[in-house]
């Protein structure tokens, strides 16, 4: 049986500063994952990703981002999130 070949996912790597980690693991901490995912085909925009956002075990689609910006776009949804709901923040 021969299988098709899929195309890699491989949405590459980003360096994290100190805060971002801080940000990251606070969010996971409190049932928030922001996921990089393949593109779904009912998702909106022509990227190759696309960011799977998670609150406490709901799940929302966002739209797709090219290879470039996607993990720009993840950390974004992060601090968001972040701001959005510790409390302690403000």
């Amino acid at each position: 049986m021969a299988y098709a070949k899929r195309k890699p996912f491989k949405p590459g790597l980003r360096q994290l500063s100190k805060k971002d980690a801080e940000v990251i693991s606070w969010c996971i901490k409190n049932g928030i994952s922001v996921c990089v995912i393949p593109p779904q085909t009912f998702g909106k925009g022509d990227g190759d990703f696309q960011i799977e956002i998670i609150i406490k075990g709901k799940s929302n689609l966002g739209p797709r981002f090219k290879k470039q910006e996607v993990l720009e776009k993840q950390i974004e949804y992060y601090y968001y999130y972040y701001d959005k709901y510790n409390k302690e923040n403000k």
